[in-house]
């Protein structure tokens, strides 16, 4: 299954030049999307059915665009957090980190509401 990534900048002036995509080879996708289940389940279950609130047996969406500002860069922080944290990463984990440095953040950080040092609070709001 192939997949593809998705982002837009409103910044740009020209629609032409708003959108972007990337490829990404489904397996790695899927793993992604693992990471993400590994990072929001349980303890942030608000957070996971927003950014994987479309998913399917063909469709795997996942989505920032739904989150205000702090829960976008709260959600950055704990995916940055959980990374960090791991050590001994199997192929699959492997996977799903080269999907975030490499395809991922690169387009978060280019996101209106990306903070570089937010205000993270440690509460449980989604």
């Amino acid at each position: 299954m192939q997949s593809y990534f998705f982002s837009r900048n409103d910044a740009i002036d020209k629609i032409e030049d708003k959108f972007k995509s990337t490829y990404v080879n489904g397996s790695y996708w899927d793993a992604f999307g693992d990471l993400l289940d590994d990072v929001f389940l349980p303890n942030h279950s608000g957070l996971h059915e927003i950014i994987k609130s479309e998913e399917g047996e063909y469709l795997k969406f996942y989505s920032f665009i739904e989150l205000n500002k702090a829960d976008f860069n709260r959600a950055v922080k704990l995916i940055r957090d959980y990374i960090a944290k791991q050590q001994n990463l199997t192929e699959w984990q492997k996977m799903a980190k080269v999907v975030w440095e490499d395809i991922a953040e690169p387009y978060i950080i280019q996101d209106a509401r990306y903070e570089v040092n937010p205000e993270y609070n440690n509460g449980q709001s989604n």
